[in-house]
């Protein structure tokens, strides 16, 4: 069964200059997430029918660290300009690549680039295997003229998150916003608390229901990774919710557990499904147009 990134940019334009949560542009970087699954020659084909004319597909699967050891990572992802914005979206941890599970689980902290706040190790070791490929694109279709998008799924969502601090920081481009999706914690409070004071409600983080992947890495007593942006839930009954009550996200997950018993709670699992953002995301500009 492929993937669902069907989306239709003269039904549902997005808005490149938008602020914050719209919609559309939900639905076009939910599209986008799922497509930076598929493999080069599909990915600049289908960006090409949305309007897409540049277009550079990203891959990397080799790393040294900061002692010069490898690190085994496979990041993938591909950077697409109109002349209505520039796109960079990444593909998030695919469960037949053990690289992507390794990534994720190297959860030692380390100074992120920003010098403010610490980060995940593995996410940051993703990021920067393919971050020369990332300068080389901005050089070659980035004149300034046109906003950034970012978004990313899994894996995906976190490198995203990880590369609009970079851009904002390192290279002083801004960043027009991020969306991502299912994403894992990525850095601790001083990280979170600066990227969020420096792109004030233009960072969207979408959570569906019970999905697992958000609650990783465990906030813990030493390494404190934190969720401390926009938070966008949809409900067990696909409802979106974009200002979440604690009372609300816990009665969010209840419903989960009580509609999905009967599978011992892998609704966990299957609400990390990158189809189902797609499908709840294209059913907010349906609900928007109506």
């Amino acid at each position: 069964m492929s993937s669902d990134y069907r989306y239709d940019p003269a039904a549902a334009p997005f808005d490149a200059s938008a602020q914050g949560y719209h919609p559309n542009n939900a639905a076009w970087l939910a599209a986008a997430s799922n497509l930076a699954y598929e493999d080069e020659k599909t990915i600049q084909t289908v960006v090409r029918q949305w309007g897409f004319d540049r277009f550079r597909f990203l891959h990397a699967t080799e790393h040294n660290d900061e002692n010069g050891l490898p690190m085994p990572v496979d990041t993938q992802g591909f950077v697409c300009r109109s002349d209505k914005a520039l796109l960079i979206a990444f593909r998030g941890t695919e469960v037949t690549q053990i690289k992507d599970w390794f990534t994720d689980l190297i959860a030692i902290a380390v100074p992120a680039p920003s010098g403010v706040g610490k980060i995940h190790k593995g996410f940051a070791a993703g990021l920067a295997a393919v971050w020369p490929q990332i300068e080389q694109a901005l050089e070659e279709h980035y004149d300034g003229q046109v906003p950034i998008w970012i978004t990313g799924h899994s894996l995906g969502g976190a490198l995203a998150t990880l590369a609009a601090n970079q851009l904002r920081f390192n290279a002083r481009m801004p960043v027009q916003g991020l969306y991502t999706f299912g994403q894992p914690r990525v850095g601790d409070r001083e990280f979170i608390k600066f990227l969020r004071l420096a792109m004030p409600g233009r960072i969207v983080r979408f959570i569906n229901n019970k999905d697992i992947v958000p609650q990783v890495p465990a906030p813990g007593i030493l390494l404190k990774y934190w969720h401390g942006d926009r938070e966008a839930r949809f409900a067990a009954e696909g409802d979106l919710i974009l200002e979440l009550s604690w009372w609300l996200r816990m009665r969010s997950k209840l419903k989960g557990s009580a509609k999905d018993i009967r599978i011992l709670g892998l609704d966990s699992l299957t609400d990390h499904s990158m189809d189902r953002y797609v499908e709840l995301t294209r059913r907010q500009t349906t609900t928007a147009s109506s």
